[in-house]
């Protein structure tokens, strides 16, 4: 199985839609059933239609590719939250779980922290919802936590944790290492980056 990373384009807007509402719904199980039935596919796919209608070249979003099929993505941007101070966020990842794991997810990282270095968002910052259990991956690559709250979503108040980033290149540094550690224990590879240079569109 070849994975490609590219740049996300607008046909793949029904994709990212099902993905985001199916992550949500497996990775935020601890969610109320009311977040759910607000964040719906409906949603979704008006929020990321707005968003290819309004898109600008501070923000870059990476769709993840098996076969032809899009399983995952990315999104990066210039950070607008006051609560924590940092240039960019690595605003939303999510993937599929049979695509997760191996190379993915610091390639994936490496391409947005590429990018918002790249337009002078650094540092930048990411936020976790606290009972995601996927956050340890982000200090495992030397995210601190920084910032303790609870978001807001359909009037429930659900804990999260801002984090900021490492300088960049002890984060590039660590991740090239990640990835290297990775590749070797593959015995085949199945990780193939078929995007360059990050951009926005």
């Amino acid at each position: 199985m070849t994975i490609a990373i590219r740049l996300g384009h607008k046909d793949d807007v029904n994709d990212i839609s099902k993905i985001h509402v199916s992550c949500w719904n497996e990775v935020y199980s601890f969610m109320p059933k009311e977040v759910h039935s607000i964040r719906n596919l409906e949603y979704r796919k008006q929020q990321w239609t707005t968003w290819f209608e309004k898109r600008n070249d501070e923000e870059a979003l990476f769709s993840i590719v098996s076969d032809g099929t899009v399983v995952g993505f990315a999104l990066c941007k210039r950070n607008n939250d006051p609560s924590i101070d940092a240039a960019g966020e690595l605003h939303a990842a999510y993937i599929l779980p049979p695509f997760r794991g191996g190379l993915v997810g610091p390639t994936v990282m490496s391409l947005m922290s590429d990018f918002l270095h790249s337009k002078g968002m650094w540092p930048s910052c990411l936020w976790a919802f606290k009972q995601n259990k996927h956050r340890r991956f982000y200090t495992a690559t030397g995210w601190r936590p920084l910032v303790y709250r609870d978001r807001l979503i359909a009037g429930v108040g659900i804990p999260e944790i801002g984090y900021i980033s490492p300088d960049y290149d002890t984060l590039s540094l660590r991740l090239e290492r990640m990835r290297a550690s990775i590749a070797q224990k593959q015995s085949q590879p199945r990780f193939q980056m078929t995007c360059g240079q990050a951009a926005s569109h």
